[in-house]
């Protein structure tokens, strides 16, 4: 089975999906064949599927999965997949995702795997995102906001997936929103500084600001692949082959 990893968030909107399209290319660059997975997306409309997380992901690495297989799990209302797969009176199993994980990675060297919304999302009414992440047997990619609330977010999450005995293999920070002021470049740095300090995990970025990616995604993740804190994420996650291992135990220094 190939080597993979889990991109996940400190919330929603924070740009995982422009992050593992990113990652992909990056990869693909350093001459890895990458399988993407977005194993549950809500918030998709029919009518709009190729805008879908999904699609963006299987154009990143050249389309060569059918869309059924990198998501197999997808509703129409933009909320939680516990309320969207009850609303469409639909019921989500573990173990289709898992063997559609297995599938993808038995033929790439890597396997990106995105997760929905943040690691303690329901998706079902006993298993939520941080459950998923630990049946995979995956480490995990966090990315969260430079912005001014960051720090709490970022802890929080780390502190959720350290107490499951999931790896980290790093925090990679994003603008989600222009730093135009002098209050707010004072505030990103100071996130990114405690981060470093209290973390414990490698902290990367921040990534620019990009308010137009939608209108052009690929060409927006093409160009940001090549960002230094992708391109160094990229050679940290394959230097030697392999993800980092699960730790026997691994006390939360936050």
């Amino acid at each position: 089975m190939s080597n993979g990893i889990f991109i996940t968030g400190t919330d929603t909107g924070v740009g995982k999906t422009v992050v593992s399209a990113a990652l992909a290319i990056a990869l693909t660059r350093l001459g890895h064949r990458v399988g993407v997975m977005k194993p549950i997306e809500t918030g998709v409309s029919r009518a709009r599927l190729s805008q879908s997380d999904a699609a963006r992901l299987c154009r990143a690495v050249g389309g060569r999965e059918p869309l059924g297989t990198i998501s197999p799990y997808r509703f129409r209302m933009p909320v939680a997949p516990l309320t969207a797969a009850e609303h469409e009176r639909r019921t989500l199993s573990l173990s289709i995702i898992r063997n559609g994980y297995r599938r993808l990675a038995q033929r790439y060297d890597w396997t990106m795997v995105e997760g929905v919304g943040g690691v303690l999302v329901p998706i079902t009414a006993s298993v939520d995102v941080a459950a998923l992440i630990s049946q995979l047997h995956l480490p995990t990619v966090i990315v969260g906001r430079s912005s001014l609330g960051g720090i709490n977010h970022a802890r929080l999450t780390i502190e959720a997936l350290r107490r499951r005995g999931i790896p980290i293999a790093a925090l990679l920070l994003n603008r989600t929103a222009p730093v135009t002021s002098p209050r707010a470049r004072v505030q990103e740095r100071s996130t990114i500084d405690v981060l470093r300090r209290l973390t414990g995990v490698p902290v990367l970025g921040p990534l620019p600001h990009r308010p137009a990616f939608s209108r052009d995604f690929h060409k927006a993740a093409s160009r940001l692949a090549r960002h230094p804190a992708i391109t160094t994420l990229a050679r940290m996650i394959s230097s030697d082959g392999r993800t980092p291992q699960r730790p026997a135990s691994h006390r939360s220094r936050s």
